[in-house]
């Protein structure tokens, strides 16, 4: 009998039935029989499988991992009531007709073959306080009534405007406060291309961010004029080499398209 109670628990779902069964009261017999092993028919179960189990402790269950901290965004916004006016931005998605043309300007620009090493990831129109174009107009007014040796042609017309590239500073971890964008200190420095922008201003390999302006240059001195010094209120803004042009005053400078790029 020991025998086939062992047998019994190597058996798949009827065990139980098939190692016992009771006799009916009218049997002539008062023994129990038993029934045989062979009729287990589903294999993929056992005994064990239909025993209440008790939660293991050396494999507790598993928790859910902890969420993931929120990422810090890529543009700070500026905090509401601030006594500076600041532009606001907006993206300009892939396939803008306005995104299409800064990108060839900012790529064809980065180097004599015209070779940009990198991707661009964010490109954003710059929406400028009224306030802000109200004194970039009245710059440009005052040079075109400006008259000497010193102011060429263009002054008269447009108080010879040009398309300048200017790198703001920027803050640690590669995040970018839209409040740089007003931040000019009394001279700027500005860049006829994206590379030399980029070089002369210190950039690094990762992210970083660049300025594509409207400056009103006005009266421009080389290199070696002192115009602070010499002739204060003459020039407008200085010649340097490769490309870099000194603006003087900060109200010739009007952002228009941020550039966040990657090399």
């Amino acid at each position: 009998m020991a025998t086939g109670w062992v047998k019994s628990l190597s058996c798949k779902t009827r065990a139980f039935d098939d190692v016992y069964r009771p006799i009916p009261n009218n049997s002539p017999s008062k023994t129990h029989s038993f029934k045989s092993i062979s009729t287990c028919t589903d294999p993929s179960k056992t005994l064990l499988d239909v025993l209440p189990r008790k939660p293991s402790k050396k494999n507790p269950p598993k928790k859910n991992p902890p969420p993931p901290p929120p990422q810090q965004p890529l543009l700070r916004v500026v905090p509401a009531g601030a006594t500076r006016a600041c532009p606001s931005l907006s993206e300009l998605p892939l396939g803008n007709s306005s995104r299409e043309v800064v990108e060839i300007i900012f790529r064809s620009s980065w180097s004599s073959k015209g070779f940009f090493p990198g991707s661009i990831e964010m490109l954003f129109k710059v929406h400028n306080p009224a306030r802000t174009s109200a004194r970039f107009e009245e710059f440009r007014d005052s040079v075109r009534a400006g008259s000497g040796p010193l102011c060429p042609a263009r002054c008269a017309a447009d108080g010879n405007e040009v398309l300048r590239f200017h790198c703001p500073r920027t803050a640690a971890g590669g995040i970018y406060d839209a409040a740089v964008l007003c931040s000019f200190s009394s001279s700027v420095r500005t860049f006829s291309g994206s590379g030399a922008a980029h070089d002369r201003a210190g950039c690094g390999r990762g992210r970083n961010a660049m300025l594509v302006c409207r400056v009103i240059a006005g009266r421009v001195g080389e290199g070696s004029a002192r115009p602070e010094k010499d002739k204060p209120g003459r020039l407008d803004s200085v010649r340097a080499e490769k490309g870099e042009l000194v603006v003087l005053d900060p109200r010739a400078i009007l952002p228009c398209f941020l550039i966040i790029y990657k090399v």
